[in-house]
């Protein structure tokens, strides 16, 4: 085989952030998927799972994934929150799902729709929908209701949430999956009638490993034919994973920094220069984080930010009363506490710093850094402390 320079080409110019091309780890999610899917029927109600976690980490090409890896045994169902507004809107969400995926999503469709779909004066998904609605087989088939950015969910949805999590649910096995930023489980849980979400429910995504950011480039180089020896593909595989500080984001830069060198020297490896892929990777990272604090109250006064960063770090505030109480501190020792042109509470500088995924919620809801190599973009070094220096731009 030769270098394949059209796929290179293409990875280039793609720029669908919802896909992880060479896919790697992720294991315990998926696992927890897999496993809610097993117990989705054992009980009427829909199971829950929430995956959650900083801007970048990965959530929603995990959910692609796991489509693309699934999808012959479920029907998903992508859903917005004006799907949740009442059940005949969701009964309608699942027929289109069911018409656009053919026969096969009309068949595990079609028990659900009897149940949700008697209020609805509506055509079935198919001409195989009246068909399949005595089958037995149907109690085989599932679906799974797909929600991302569900940070957003709201009172809005609570009857058909309630009714899928404790009521009738929808008639067919069915998990409900939502992926959004760290505080979904939260918000999910304040909406009345879905404070007892499962313990197991929610999943905090973190950075990858190493070894998993390694494979994923190792995969991409196999892909694209590039030449080199095992050692040198090891090597090249190594770099682009220490340059993703194991976020899925800044490994797609650091691929894509690689992509241009291997299309400079015609897929050689040796040729690359790796402080080329090295400067360019750095200079993606920098730049999203930039745009990660722009047009946002944590970009009014950098150095309160880097000053509530480093304390967390410190401190991890356990619970959302203790990250604003420090943020409170911060913002009087910065003298901001009465300042007319400083635009934010204490309450709301704290929901910018999860919002824009600087912090995350972590085990025992405690929060902390969202990714390190942020932390180390602000100016604060591993133990919290702000340096003398500052950003590396």
């Amino acid at each position: 085989m030769a270098f394949d320079e059209d796929l290179v080409d293409l990875l280039l110019k793609e720029d669908d952030r919802d896909r992880a091309r060479f896919f790697a780890g992720r294991e315990e999610a998926i696992r927890k998927f897999d496993d809610a899917i097993d117990a989705a029927g054992e009980k009427e109600q829909a199971v829950f799972r929430v995956f959650q976690g900083a801007p970048g980490c990965g959530k929603t090409s995990l959910a692609r994934h796991l489509r693309e890896t699934r999808g012959d045994e479920v029907l998903f169902v992508g859903v917005l929150l004006k799907h949740l507004a009442s059940d005949d809107a969701l009964a309608e969400r699942v027929r289109h799902a069911a018409a656009e995926a053919g026969t096969a999503g009309a068949r595990v469709a079609a028990v659900a729709l009897k149940t949700i779909g008697s209020r609805l004066r509506m055509q079935p998904a198919g001409d195989a929908m009246g068909d399949v609605l005595v089958d037995k087989a149907l109690e085989k088939n599932k679906i799974v209701l797909h929600m991302d950015e569900a940070q957003t969910v709201d009172e809005t949805a609570r009857q058909t949430l309630v009714g899928l999590h404790a009521g009738e649910g929808l008639g067919v096995p069915t998990v409900f999956l939502f992926t959004g930023l760290s505080h979904t489980e939260g918000r999910l849980r304040s909406i009345r009638g879905l404070s007892r979400l499962a313990d197991n429910a929610a999943l905090n995504m973190g950075a990858m490993s190493e070894d998993e950011c390694a494979q994923s480039t190792a995969a991409m180089l196999e892909e694209i034919d590039a030449a080199g020896t095992d050692n040198e593909k090891n090597a090249v595989a190594s770099l682009v994973a220490s340059l993703s500080y194991g976020w899925p984001q800044h490994l797609h830069c650091a691929q894509m920094a690689l992509c241009r060198e291997l299309k400079r020297t015609r897929g050689v490896l040796k040729e690359v220069a790796t402080t080329r892929v090295r400067t360019e990777s750095d200079s993606r990272t920098a730049d999203y984080y930039r745009k990660r604090l722009a047009d946002s109250v944590l970009d009014l006064r950098p150095d309160l930010t880097s000053s509530v960063v480093g304390s967390a770090m410190k401190e991890r505030p356990a619970g959302r009363y203790n990250l604003v109480k420090l943020c409170r501190k911060r913002i009087e020792e910065h003298g901001l506490d009465n300042d007319p042109d400083f635009e934010a509470s204490p309450g709301e500088f704290a929901l910018a710093l999860v919002e824009r995924g600087v912090l995350s919620i972590t085990q025992g809801n405690r929060y902390d850094v969202a990714i390190p190599s942020m932390a180390r973009w602000l100016g604060i070094s591993a133990d919290g402390i702000r340096p003398a220096g500052g950003r590396f731009d």
